[in-house]
């Protein structure tokens, strides 16, 4: 990720909301769930966007004792900033990866047998006193509805049984809800996938003789479902500031340009490629820093999205190119240098991720982890 930049284009992320947010998650979790309540921190792809290692401190910080990413490099590049936190791996990694995987400290989910006999080679190569340093350990993923990477409860127990008598640790047992975000629709889904992996963890806890941590609510599951919070429940979206308007999180990230020029339209005519939109002679056309290589999807200009300049909307005038996005001022008072928000608050007007999301039919975390690297973070705490 770029660090710095020579264009006024950046995205400011909020360590303080981050915090807060976490803080406010974990508050209404032990209320509405259970007074003891783990929070667990989502912070795969980069944090969804916003930089996982500060991400990570600033929740720490909020109350996140655990910590959930995608990949084995993210978690590797997490652990150097983390010491002690338990880190978990939201899947398996390649057999060969094992080692490496433990000697980080970091606790994969396993899904097969097949892979913990690898796991357990690795482990049984260790000498007693690493053995000791490591504590390898792993999680177990159910699968209850998602059809994504979850094992039946069969796969299960022959996995759970097998580190036991291993002496690796099983320190949790989760699945992922397919459809806590779909109010009434959802319910019947919801309460099925909940049935199916209490079951699950009971007959695992029979096997252990001992209680891991046991999790399945996200964001929405929280929010909408608040008894599945259980032991401990993973905070993604929310964190960042969206799908959870209802405890009082607020969005982290602002993404912000500058305007680089300003010129009127010397006759009738259209703006960027294909000249889409017909503009009359006269018509100020402001261009901004910032495109598609950013981000900033092409398909924002047919949806008809807008930006923020001194606290008033302005719609973009032609498609967003690469590196520029081009709009029609209608504020005569805009000059060359004013901030541009295009994701985030300006004045008392603000464009949110699930505003431009909900115009390109898609999710609000497509629009934040779609930022790229070539857009500086500037962190705010």
């Amino acid at each position: 990720m770029i660090v710095s930049s020579r264009r006024p284009t950046y995205a400011e992320v909020d360590l303080v909301a981050v915090r807060e947010n976490v803080a406010r998650m974990h508050s209404f979790a032990q209320t509405r769930s259970n007074a003891r309540v783990r929070i667990g921190a989502v912070v795969k792809a980069d944090a969804y966007g916003h930089g996982a290692t500060r991400v990570a401190s600033a929740a720490s910080m909020g109350g996140a004792e655990i910590f959930f990413v995608a990949t084995l490099d993210e978690a590797i590049a997490l652990r150097e900033h983390l010491e002690q936190a338990p880190i978990v791996l939201l899947g398996e990694p390649d057999p060969s990866f094992l080692g490496e995987t433990i000697r980080n400290r970091i606790t994969p989910t396993i899904h097969s047998a097949r892979t913990l006999v690898s796991m357990i080679e690795e482990v049984e190569g260790l000498s007693e006193r690493d053995r000791a340093r490591y504590e390898p350990s792993l999680h177990l993923e159910v699968e209850t509805g998602l059809h994504r990477l979850g094992s039946e409860v069969s796969e299960v127990l022959v996995v759970a049984e097998a580190a036991r008598a291993a002496r690796i640790g099983v320190t949790g047992v989760y699945s992922h809800l397919a459809r806590a975000d779909e109010g009434e629709e959802g319910d019947e889904s919801v309460l099925a996938q909940v049935a199916c992996l209490q079951d699950a963890y009971q007959r695992v806890v029979g096997v252990l003789d001992q209680r891991p941590l046991l999790h399945l609510a996200n964001t929405a599951g929280l929010v909408n479902y608040p008894q599945t919070g259980f032991d401990l429940v993973r905070v993604g979206i929310g964190m960042y500031g969206y799908g959870a308007h209802e405890l009082g999180v607020r969005p982290v990230l602002r993404l912000v340009s500058r305007v680089t020029r300003l010129h009127q339209l010397t006759e009738a005519g259209g703006v960027s490629y294909g000249h889409r939109r017909w503009f009359p002679a006269g018509t100020p056309i402001a261009t901004i820093p910032i495109g598609y290589a950013d981000g900033v999807r092409r398909g924002l200009f047919e949806a008809g999205a807008q930006v923020l300049i001194r606290g008033q909307r302005h719609r973009l005038a032609g498609v967003v190119a690469m590196d520029h996005v081009m709009v029609a001022v209608d504020d005569p008072s805009v000059a060359v240098g004013d901030e541009v928000v295009l994701i985030g608050a300006q004045g008392s007007e603000f464009i949110g991720a699930d505003e431009l999301a909900t115009r390109l039919s898609t999710i609000s975390y497509e629009i934040l982890t779609g930022i790229s690297d070539r857009v500086p973070r500037r962190y705010r705490d």
